[in-house]
């Protein structure tokens, strides 16, 4: 039922709410502030500041996410973002998405990224890498009701042969 992917080169990093963004966190609904609480709490917890929510980055994870509703598979856009996916259904699709994405950290040991070995926590490594900055998110629905979520990172994160933290 639910399905996170990672892109290979890179993957994406965490964001937080900020009094001055400049991105208006304020305009979030309560789904994806609280995603974005979520990958905050997780950066704090290993010591890295809090992302803030980026408009631009959303947009362009809404126009992925609508084309990943209508293809029916998670397939990474290949973009220069760092990028989380997800395919799940419930009411809360952002905070789901990134608690799938931050259940990964119990497969990470704090080793450095490799080209092999980061499949099992990826998205874990993405919400919380140390360099990144921004995130925004955009949920598609299909046709059956299931929700197609694109968290997109700058800068990317999962770089070969550095550590998120």
């Amino acid at each position: 039922e639910e399905e996170p992917a990672t892109t290979q080169e890179e993957a994406p990093a965490a964001t937080q709410p900020s009094s001055d963004s400049g991105s208006g966190s304020s305009n979030l609904d309560s789904d994806q502030q609280k995603a974005l609480d979520l990958h905050n709490e997780a950066r704090k917890a290993v010591g890295n500041e809090p992302l803030t929510w980026d408009d631009s980055l959303a947009s362009g994870a809404q126009e992925w996410a609508d084309h990943l509703a209508q293809l029916g598979s998670l397939q990474h856009s290949q973009g220069e973002d760092g990028e989380n996916l997800y395919m799940g259904s419930g009411s809360n699709p952002y905070a789901s998405a990134v608690e799938a994405f931050l259940s990964e950290k119990s497969q990470y040991n704090g080793e450095a990224i490799s080209g092999s070995n980061y499949m099992s926590f990826g998205h874990y490594t993405q919400c919380v890498w140390k360099t990144t900055t921004k995130v925004g998110m955009a949920v598609a629905k299909d046709s059956s009701g299931a929700s197609w979520v694109v968290a997109r990172y700058q800068k990317p994160g999962n770089m070969i042969g550095d550590k998120p933290y």
